[in-house]
């Protein structure tokens, strides 16, 4: 069959570029492939044009909160191409089969009305996979009928079971195996910057528990790398084609250390390799890093360290199942800073558990040490354990429109959204007080 991949459009008010590499589809593309199928993908997010919005119903609680503040977002956008662009990709292509991914939950409403205009417009099965259809398979169905099916799961293990309905000889495949079919894309569309950019993975998987957190549910708890000469090769092919930034989607890249020092160590000697910039916008957990880490990091290519830090609250942090310390992590930034790098420390603000001044205390703790603080507010986490155990309305839930960090949403006994608001501003404005100084 010819089967057409299409990461939709989204709304919101902002977004981040770099985390919009359709890397999911490519390893989708991969193994359509490996099964004998002709591929194409359909990225309507690239170019990356916005369209300002009204701001939702949804969202208009948030207009109050909007004037006189600098470090809150304004407006609300359409990221993408237009219904019309999509639809004549779509009609040019004349698949046999659609499937869209559905990997956020707050974006599911952008699927959903891709799907029922492709519905009125073109005739062939549409199904979906990713993250959300994951977590939410039955409830797709429930909202979304016009769409026929719905992959739990990753798509080596999950597509050939579909695609048997046509293709009986269809059977699992190794993801390990795979190069995620790159050439699918147009190279130049995807910059940081100047530089094309790339976003591939080493591992998959995440031994650790902490109770905000999904990745299980899609990939497993057991961590499993591929082949080292494999990645390479990935890399290495993707420099030829003047990319010179790859990053790693990984939740987990520096976990084995045998395993990493061994790939920096072969990143090092690849001289195809020696102009590339490697980041790990993911966040890496710090406490697997050390000092022989970071400067072989470094001589690799890596410049920027992105470290998912959390909080600096030791009882909340056993109590979310979160590994290691503030103690720990500030030796680590003083490690960090002697080798060279640039630091961007990510917390989460709004947990049920937290009060402002906790909050408060995490942010200057990062600011005295120096480093960029990434302020994330917290919001629901489907398929997570925390997410079992949060007291939320009937109508909070079901509002999947606001399973995100930009609609300040989940508001506690503790903390309102005004306060919600007020710390993440404040975060915003002494990261810019300071780069000013």
């Amino acid at each position: 069959m010819k089967i057409l991949l299409i990461q939709p459009p989204l709304e919101d008010f902002y977004t981040t570029p770099i985390r919009l590499y359709p890397l999911g589809l490519l390893y989708v593309s991969a193994t359509l492939r490996k099964l004998g199928h002709e591929v194409e993908v359909l990225d309507c997010l690239q170019p990356l044009r916005k369209k300002q919005l009204p701001v939702p119903s949804a969202f208009k609680y948030l207009e109050n909160y909007f004037a006189g503040n600098p470090y809150l977002f304004k407006h609300f956008y359409r990221f993408g191409q237009d219904d019309h662009s999509i639809m004549t990709g779509i009609l040019k292509a004349r698949p046999d089969l659609i499937g869209i991914s559905s990997q956020f939950t707050a974006y599911f409403s952008s699927v959903a009305r891709l799907a029922r205009e492709i519905k009125m417009n073109y005739q062939a099965p549409i199904f979906v996979g990713g993250n959300h259809a994951t977590a939410f398979a039955a409830e797709i169905k429930q909202r979304a009928p016009w769409i026929d099916d719905v992959l739990i799961g990753p798509a080596e293990t999950t597509l050939p079971a579909y695609l048997s309905k046509w293709d009986q000889s269809a059977a699992a495949v190794d993801w390990t195996s795979l190069r995620p079919a790159h050439d699918l894309l147009q190279a130049d569309l995807y910059r940081i910057g100047k530089y094309r950019y790339v976003s591939i993975i080493a591992s998959r998987g995440c031994p650790f528990r902490c109770e905000f957190c999904s990745v299980h549910a899609m990939f497993g708890r057991k961590i499993v790398y591929r082949s080292i000469d494999a990645v390479i090769e990935e890399m290495c092919w993707n420099a030829e084609r003047q990319v010179r930034v790859i990053n790693f989607e990984d939740d987990n890249l520096s976990y084995d250390r045998q395993w990493f020092m061994q790939f920096l160590r072969q990143v090092i000697d690849e001289p195809r390799l020696a102009n590339c910039e490697l980041t790990a916008m993911n966040g890496l957990c710090y406490p697997t890093l050390d000092e022989e880490l970071l400067e072989l990091m470094y001589a690799a290519g890596f410049r920027r360290l992105d470290l998912s830090f959390v909080t600096q609250e030791s009882s909340l942090r056993r109590s979310l199942r979160r590994p290691s310390d503030k103690e720990s992590f500030a030796e680590l930034v003083r490690q960090a800073k002697k080798v060279g790098f640039m630091i961007t420390a990510y917390i989460i603000i709004g947990f049920p558990q937290q009060i402002g001044a906790e909050i408060k205390k995490s942010i200057e703790f990062l600011l005295e040490l120096e480093v960029l603080v990434g302020p994330s507010v917290f919001y629901i986490p489907p398929a997570s354990d925390l997410n079992e155990k949060l007291k939320l309305s009937a109508e909070l839930r079901d509002s999947w429109d606001l399973y995100r960090s930009s609609a300040f949403a989940v508001e506690t006994q503790h903390l309102t959204r005004g306060d919600l608001i007020d710390l993440f501003a404040y975060a915003r404005g002494e990261n810019l007080r300071r780069k000013q100084h």
